[in-house]
């Protein structure tokens, strides 16, 4: 699939708000727009993520490099999920649908645009199950099939996630190696190497290639 003219649109939102209490609902756009801002400080500018806060607890967000749109999503999954503990209290994690295709009806603000991404984008949120965290649709229905069964595996590893398995994983997706990792955390190489094995890293990083193979 080739990059021209086409973009990722991730709509999201947080997943299971019923679980936050309402006293600390007040912080989840924070949090987001921080878990946004704090990854695209890793990403060279083409890769960074255009974001939007719609509600309280969703979001907009707009990518023009597709092939690199999912690194970033997940990025930004790992960093709300650590962070968000360690400002609440308490487990918290995003479900974001992305669609991959042409924006037809291009704006500067991302909600007033319009086109196949962002309709594949809205009706992946809407089909999603409670307990999904990941969708991934395009117009190539290829592609897409292969997609859901990869996807249907990631929900499992980001289910699965701890808190500090999640903050590894963050980042190892910046780029960071065991030991500058075990610096930043001052924890121990080995017990970075625990974390990142029991966070699946290897299969993450698996995904992630297979995608950005597919997306050439």
């Amino acid at each position: 699939m080739t990059e021209k003219a086409y973009f990722s649109i991730l709509s999201g939102a947080v997943a299971e708000t019923k679980k936050i209490p309402p006293d600390k609902m007040e912080q989840i756009p924070e949090i987001i727009r921080d878990s946004f801002s704090r990854v695209n400080r890793h990403l060279p500018r083409e890769k960074e993520l255009e974001f939007e806060i719609i509600r309280m607890d969703e979001f907009l967000a707009r990518s023009e490099t597709p092939r690199f749109a999912l690194h970033a999503a997940l990025m930004v999954c790992s960093y709300f999920r650590y962070h968000s503990y360690r400002e609440l209290g308490i487990r918290a994690d995003l479900r974001i649908s992305m669609g991959i295709g042409p924006v037809e009806f291009q704006q500067k603000d991302i909600r007033e645009s319009d086109g196949t991404a962002y309709r594949l984008a809205a009706t992946g949120m809407e089909q999603m199950k409670r307990n999904q965290r990941l969708v991934i649709h395009s117009t190539d229905e290829n592609l897409n099939s292969e997609l859901a069964v990869a996807t249907g595996f990631m929900d499992i590893l980001i289910h699965d996630w701890s808190d500090e398995q999640a903050e590894a994983l963050y980042y190892s997706l910046t780029g960071m190696n065991q030991v500058d990792i075990s610096k930043r955390l001052d924890i121990s190489q080995p017990a970075v190497n625990r974390r990142l094995k029991a966070a699946h890293w290897d299969a993450t990083e698996r995904f992630i290639k297979r995608y950005e193979h597919l997306l050439k």
